[in-house]
């Protein structure tokens, strides 16, 4: 053991640049994969900690008139109730011109934002539930008012008239101090139409026993956690059955179940969560095998000596811990660093949703995670090259002076290398054999490895480059997800004829085409799948196909290629499919036989009820078959429909180029408030951005491949450092060999460029189109479990661009050890060998 410390201290302080370049490399490397491993796990659970720590309901209960005469207090002594709050509800809008609703709530009992669904403060500090004349805003409140802690809330509060039609000319002045600027754990991510979500702002609980507060409410609810174990179907019975005893409730209630928001939000942070957890898995196994190669290069450079150390009377088994000793200085130095590193990158994360839902922000410390990770940093490359240290120990049986293995000397020389030298250019042949031959003995330098490393790192680069590249291009070209049309008119409330659609059209003579449209809902094989109508009165190409057509006729039907797979159909099969059987109306159901003729891109449509559309999930039928739905014979613009006339819930316009969206927008809306459409009954959105939920979570991601790739990047610089530098720390020999046969400075230098040239030349020769090939690959599995377009976007000018980039940054690289051979004196090297 003593003369395994002591060979280990002439190590360190002879090779300790080398050993703590790989130490680096390793925890570089290492860090970033425990940083997006710890935050794939705080980003997927952040949500659910956040509705944990926030004493989060799980149902609203809305009676039918009120619940502030006696039935709320009769409600919270149910068994079923862990924790309950209750709140009255309030119209308001930013001002008398901007009709802009605002969501008001305040609690009587002082517990909501406060106890229960207890509010995330992001600025600022929580309310007195007491004091009269405070309120809590949401940050989209806050930036559009330009709200701060300590500021004023102005808002007017809106009563609403018996019809239940808000009387915008009573508004009333309503002015708060805001406190804090907080989160809502149901408001964490947008889930409302296109339009936007409402802005939220809680106040104090006095201002509910105000006289301005009594002519503003339009309802009240009560927010309920139950007790572990409790369905919500046995509460809702036992809520109902206790609103039968208390008149002024209505007699019923109305059970929100919030368990879909949370569904909702989970499913827009995991992309998140799986993209960080992707990302740390492809890191780790390409670091391995590239940090494995450079490791694997180093014990093959450091069992050159073990013929000299066998000579001086040290046995295998010392050689092997010898060799497993100097790799674990490294592996355990790269741990120490890695878990470093990512303790201080841990503020960074999460990302996405999930950082707005994180209870407990900045540093930390996952000590399961960290710990197995430096485990497996630390031991891991010790157990992959532990075979190759025993084969080199039991190899290691030259003694002084006697010729190497058959092995060695039967080393094929470089073909290009004697091309070159033949056609005149003796510096780049010896260039090129010192990159491509091995050599033998104590020069010689693991090649295989080094190339299989490099083109490794290039390769992963390539991939991650093409998978980005293919993702941006989905989030940020509307006619890959489906929108076709520059602006939607939308009904809120009823429909339109086809009449209408031809006279709208007219008022607006930039106007190019347009299609008409109604919403829906359908039932599948036992599935429900939202739906809409779609005539494209004039023009074409407003449904993205993967394959087929769009539907025409009343039996025909497009569908999104998620819902094809669900249901397992396929194109051209007839299926059975009921339409609307599930609608407000409680009309019942319309059973047809639609044969599937496309299978379609869908952006998000959704109105009232109705589930939305979204990418591969949806169906598309001729505008009449849903028309029927919308027939209601006291409206005279839609009583057609019954007998087989078409109405429409929206318009999709498209515009000549050069159009004016905003001022046709204006024009639009002028012509319907004209023909009688009340104000916000028709919507006109002069860039309507109908992405669906999934492009909107990967667009909070599409940076993910970008970040992979430059990590890629710092790593294959890394592995053509330390390939260089050790090459020609280890060809010292052999360049001072070349010196004294009268090799110039210059062409030292130029030999080394070669070298660095060649190597690089070759990596990206391979690792170029292999790269190329896996980043379509993984691209075709995520479109078409994503359900869109397969074809993948190559950007050829960057792939193109990293010939020269590569080339150039290993000539820098090889610059410094390259001048330094050049310096180097023959007579003091080879007196050394």
């Amino acid at each position: 053991m003593e003369t395994i410390w002591l060979v280990l201290r002439a190590d360190l302080r002879r090779r300790w640049p080398a050993l703590l370049s790989l130490a680096l490399l390793l925890g570089l490397i290492g860090g970033v994969v425990l940083t997006a491993a710890s935050g794939a796990r705080r980003t997927y659970t952040a949500y659910p900690r956040l509705l944990s720590w926030a004493n989060a309901t799980q149902a609203d209960i809305i009676p039918e008139g009120t619940g502030f005469t006696g039935y709320y207090r009769a409600l919270g002594r149910l068994p079923h109730i862990a924790a309950m709050t209750t709140a009255g509800l309030y119209g308001a809008v930013l001002s008398r011109s901007d009709q802009r609703n605002v969501s008001v709530m305040s609690s009587p009992d002082g517990a909501l934002g406060v106890t229960v669904d207890r509010v995330k403060v992001v600025a600022g500090t929580l309310y007195d539930a007491k004091a009269p004349g405070q309120a809590m805003v949401d940050e989209q409140l806050a930036s559009e008012e330009h709200l701060t802690p300590g500021g004023t809330l102005r808002l007017y509060g809106v009563p609403t008239a018996p019809s239940g039609a808000p009387e915008y000319n009573k508004a009333v002045s309503l002015t708060f101090r805001v406190t804090a600027i907080v989160a809502f754990d149901d408001e964490i991510v947008p889930t409302g139409s296109a339009n936007g979500n409402e802005p939220t702002a809680l106040v104090s609980s006095p201002f509910a026993a105000t006289t301005a507060a009594r002519g503003l409410g339009y309802g009240d609810e009560a927010a309920v956690r139950l007790q572990p174990g409790v369905s919500l179907t046995a509460f809702t019975k036992a809520a109902r059955t206790l609103a039968k005893r208390y008149p002024p409730a209505g007699g019923d209630v109305i059970t929100v179940n919030l368990s879909d928001q949370v569904t909702a939000t989970e499913r827009a942070i995991r992309p998140e969560a799986i993209a960080l957890a992707v990302f740390a898995g492809l890191a780790a196994l390409i670091a391995l095998a590239v940090i494995g190669q450079l490791l694997a290069r180093q014990l093959a450079l450091d069992a050159a000596e073990f013929p000299i150390l066998r000579v001086l009377g040290v046995n295998r088994a010392a050689l092997i811990i010898l060799s497993l000793a100097r790799l674990a200085i490294v592996t355990v130095t790269g741990a120490l660093v890695a878990v470093a590193i990512a303790v201080a990158a841990s503020p960074l994360m999460p990302i996405g949703p999930a950082r707005l839902a994180e209870p407990h922000s900045g540093i930390e410390v996952n000590l399961a995670i960290l710990g197995a990770g430096a485990a497996v940093i630390a031991l891991l490359p010790l157990a992959v090259l532990a075979p190759p240290a025993w084969r080199a120990a039991r190899q290691a049986q030259t003694p002084l002076g006697v010729a190497e293995p058959a092995a060695a000397r039967q080393a094929r020389p470089s073909r290009v290398a004697a091309a070159l030298t033949y056609t005149g250019s003796v510096t780049g042949g010896a260039g090129v054999a010192m990159a491509f031959e091995p050599g033998h003995g104590r020069t010689a330098v693991p090649v295989r490895s080094a190339l299989i490393g490099s083109m490794t790192a290039i390769a992963a680069l390539a991939a991650a480059a093409v998978f980005g590249a293919s993702l941006v291009g989905l989030v940020s070209t509307p006619h890959d997800y489906g929108q076709n049309w520059q602006q939607e008119v939308d009904f809120n409330f009823g429909a339109a004829s086809g009449a209408q659609a031809a006279e709208l059209a007219k008022t607006i003579t930039a106007v190019s085409g347009y299609a008409g449209g109604n919403y829906g809902q359908l039932t599948i094989d036992g599935r429900i799948v939202p739906a809409i109508g779609l005539d494209q009165v004039r023009g074409s190409g407003y449904l993205t196909l993967l394959a087929g057509r769009a539907p025409a006729a009343q039996d025909e039907i497009a569908l999104g290629k998620q819902t094809l797979q669900a249901i397992g159909a396929r194109l051209g099969q007839t299926i059975p499919v009921t339409v609307n059987q599930v609608v407000a109306s409680g009309r019942q159901g319309i059973p047809l036989r639609m044969r599937v003729v496309g299978i379609a891109v869908l952006p998000a449509f959704s109105r009232g009820s109705f589930s939305p559309t979204g990418l591969g999930t949806g169906a598309v039928l001729p505008a009449t078959v849903l028309s029927k739905t919308e027939a209601n014979p006291g409206d005279p613009a839609t009583a057609s429909c019954a007998s087989g006339g078409t109405c429409y819930n929206f318009f999709l316009l498209r515009y000549r180029p050069g159009a004016d969206l905003a001022a046709s927008a204006a024009t639009i809306t002028r012509h319907l408030r004209a023909s009688g459409c009340p104000v916000g009954s028709c919507i006109v959105s002069p860039v309507a951005d109908q992405r669906p939920g999934d492009i909107k979570n990967y667009a909070s991601i599409r940076d993910t491949p970008l970040a992979l790739a430059v990590v890629l990047a710092v790593l294959a610089v890394g592995t053509l450092a330390h390939v260089l530098l050790t090459g020609v720390r280890r060809r010292r020999r052999d360049l001072a060999l070349l010196k004294t046969l009268g090799f110039t400075r210059r062409q030292v230098l130029g030999a080394v460029a070669w070298e660095a040239s060649a190597f690089a030349a070759v990596a990206l020769l391979a690792g170029l189109p292999l790269g190329v090939v896996a980043g379509r690959w993984a691209w075709a599995l995520f479109a078409n479990a994503a359900g869109v377009s397969a074809t993948a976007t190559i950007p050829l000018p960057t792939v193109l661009l990293a010939v020269p980039a590569t080339l150039l940054i290993a000539n820098l690289i090889a610059a410094a050890p390259g001048w330094e051979a050049a310096r180097l004196r023959p007579a003091a090297v080879l007196r050394a060998e």
